[in-house]
């Protein structure tokens, strides 16, 4: 399929997906169940039960945790497959990004968490010797931009970042500016994510959100669409992980049921 006939097929899919997000009173009324069972069942009567697979409310924590990388992965497999053939590499180091964390965490030495060995796409690196879990982390797919050297986080991401960034097409120089413009924008977000003394991020993630959905709609049948997309996705699934964690871990705490 030519890349122009393949973007326009891209940009339909996405353009339904788009069209099937929850609305505000969607969302209102699902995040009123109090319990975590309610608030499952609120979720499957909207476009939200995408995220929930086999989720039940009896899960543990870290299985519910597995589930919802699972979904994110799954979110870009699916964008990465209707994509330009070209764009599929950068497109999938995006399924990366829920791992960033623990492989920093590993990185510098941090004990094995239980729920490690259990996980099907972490468990090979659940090693206690620091150097044959540094030659397991060469493995992984992500190995070849964590090196050996234990490494901070921000240095990660920055690494990850600059393989994104190599995984990139020549198809993709006439859009550099959106592309620098989108990851500055991202990182502003998690700054301010830091710094704000609010407690749960609610504005600032709407904020971000209201950006990339004009962002879509600006750049409709482009590759700038499809990432925008993908932004929304990542910032749907964090809500919809947030309420239920928050009412598996704190379910007497009313003000633990925020988009946390």
């Amino acid at each position: 399929m030519a890349d122009g006939a393949r973007l326009a097929y891209l940009q339909a899919r996405l353009q339904a997906r788009h069209g099937d997000r929850p609305s505000p009173e969607e969302w209102r009324l699902a995040e009123a169940s109090a319990d975590l069972s309610h608030y499952l069942e609120a979720l499957r009567r909207t476009p939200l039960k995408r995220w929930l697979g086999d989720i039940n409310h009896e899960l543990p924590p870290e299985a519910l945790e597995r589930q919802f990388r699972a979904a994110w992965r799954h979110a870009v497999d699916e964008v990465a497959a209707w994509a330009p053939d070209d764009w599929r590499a950068a497109i999938e180091w995006l399924r990366w990004l829920p791992e960033l964390p623990v492989m920093d965490h590993l990185l510098r030495g941090g004990a094995i968490p239980p729920w490690l060995r259990a996980d099907p796409v972490l468990k090979d690196i659940a090693y206690e010797e620091p150097q044959r879990r540094l030659e397991a982390i060469e493995e992984h797919p992500l190995g070849p931009v964590l090196g050996t050297v234990p490494r901070t986080g921000p240095q990660v991401a920055e690494r990850w970042l600059d393989e994104w960034r190599r995984r990139l097409p020549r198809s993709a120089c006439g859009e550099d500016g959106e592309l620098e413009s989108m990851v500055r924008r991202i990182q502003a977000h998690l700054e301010a994510m830091r710094a704000s003394p609010e407690p749960d991020g609610r504005a600032l993630r709407n904020t971000l959100a209201a950006h990339h959905v004009r962002n879509f709609r600006r750049h409709a049948g482009t590759m700038i669409a499809a990432l925008s997309h993908l932004v929304l996705d990542g910032l749907e699934l964090e809500r919809v992980r947030a309420g239920v964690m928050a009412r598996r871990l704190l379910p007497e705490r009313p003000e633990g049921r925020t988009w946390a």
